[in-house]
C-alpha cells in the first residue's frame, strides 16, 4: 500500500503513519518499493517483510523474537542492494 492508502486505512495521522513506517523499517519488518509513474516522479509502497513472528519468554524470563522470512528471488535481492546504496548517497 501507498503512505496515502495506509492513512485512509488505518485512519491514523501522517506523521504517526511516518513513525511507524520508521519503526517498522528500521526493525526490517518492512520493505519499500518504489515505481516510476506514467506521469513522472515515483510513488513508494510499503509491504510487510515477513512471513511469521514468534515471542517467547523461557523459564528463566529470557525474551527471545524469532521472525520467518519469505525467500527473496535474485531480482528482489539485486532490489535491496540497489535500495542500500540508494540510502548511502
Amino acid at each position: 500500500m501507498t503512505a496515502t492508502e495506509l492513512i485512509d486505512t488505518c485512519d491514523i495521522p501522517k506523521s504517526t503513519l511516518y513513525r511507524k513506517l520508521d519503526l517498522l523499517g528500521s526493525a526490517q519488518l518492512l520493505r519499500e518499493r518504489d515505481t516510476i509513474n506514467p506521469e513522472g516522479g515515483r510513488t513508494t509502497k510499503y509491504q510487510r517483510d515477513f512471513d511469521n513472528v514468534m515471542i517467547s519468554i523461557d523459564e528463566d524470563d529470557t525474551f527471545s523474537v524469532t521472525v520467518e522470512r519469505p525467500e527473496r528471488t535474485a531480482d528482489e535481492r539485486l532490489a535491496d542492494i540497489w535500495s542500500a546504496m540508494r540510502d548511502e548517497l
